[in-house]
C-alpha cells in the first residue's frame, strides 16, 4: 500500500515492522478517536528493553492476528494487511486498497534461535513478550520505536507504537484500530 505522506509510508511494510524500523516518524502524541476505553490483558506500558526467548507455542498464541484487516487512524487514510502464518513464521502482506487484489509489500517475522522478529535494512525489531491476546516489540538494531498488538475482540486490534523522547522532541504514542475485513 502506498500513503499519502512520509511517516503513514513508513508504517507501510506492516504496523510493526515499520513502528520499530522507522524510528524517525513521530507523531504529536496522536491517538485513534476509536480506541476502546477497555482493554484486555495487556502488555505492560513500560516493555523490557531486550528481546524475550519464544518456542513454537508462543508463536501460536498469536493466531488471533491471522485474517485480513483494515487499518485507521487519527489523519491517516484507511490501509489494508492480511497476516498469516507459515509454520513460526508470519507473514504480513499489504494491498492498496479494499479489494486485497494487488500486494504492495511483503515482509516476514521469523522465530530464529528462540527469537521472534523482523529484519529491515539495518533496523530490526523483536517480540519482548507474547500472550495470548498482546505482543510486545522492541527496537534491536537501527531504530527507537517500540510497538504492540493489543487483541480487542475476535474481529478488532491495536497496534500501539511508541517512539521516546529525543532531544527537545517529547515522546508520542499513535494508534491504529485493525477491525477484521473477511472472517476466518
Amino acid at each position: 500500500m502506498k500513503y499519502r505522506n512520509s511517516c503513514t509510508k513508513l508504517f507501510a511494510l506492516g504496523i510493526f515492522l515499520f513502528a520499530a524500523a522507522l524510528g524517525g516518524c513521530q507523531s504529536a502524541g496522536t491517538k485513534s478517536e476509536n480506541a476502546p476505553v477497555k482493554a484486555e490483558a495487556q502488555v505492560p506500558a513500560q516493555p523490557q528493553a531486550t528481546p524475550g526467548k519464544f518456542t513454537e507455542a508462543d508463536i501460536a498464541k498469536l493466531k488471533w492476528l491471522d485474517g485480513s484487516w483494515r487499518g485507521t487512524g487519527e489523519r491517516q487514510p484507511a490501509f489494508f494487511e492480511r497476516y498469516r502464518f507459515e509454520g513460526t513464521t508470519m507473514i504480513v502482506e499489504n494491498f492498496a486498497d479494499e479489494t486485497f487484489q494487488k500486494m504492495t509489500e511483503t515482509s516476514r517475522f521469523e522465530l530464529v534461535n528462540g527469537e521472534f522478529g523482523h529484519t529491515e535494512g539495518s533496523s530490526r525489531s523483536a517480540a519482548s513478550t507474547i500472550s495470548d491476546a498482546a505482543v510486545q516489540f522492541v527496537p534491536t538494531a537501527g531504530s527507537k520505536n517500540s510497538f504492540r498488538f493489543e487483541k480487542k475482540s475476535d474481529d478488532t486490534w491495536e497496534a500501539v507504537i511508541e517512539s521516546p523522547a529525543v532531544g527537545e522532541k517529547p515522546g508520542a504514542k499513535t494508534i491504529y484500530k485493525m477491525e477484521r475485513v473477511t472472517k476466518k
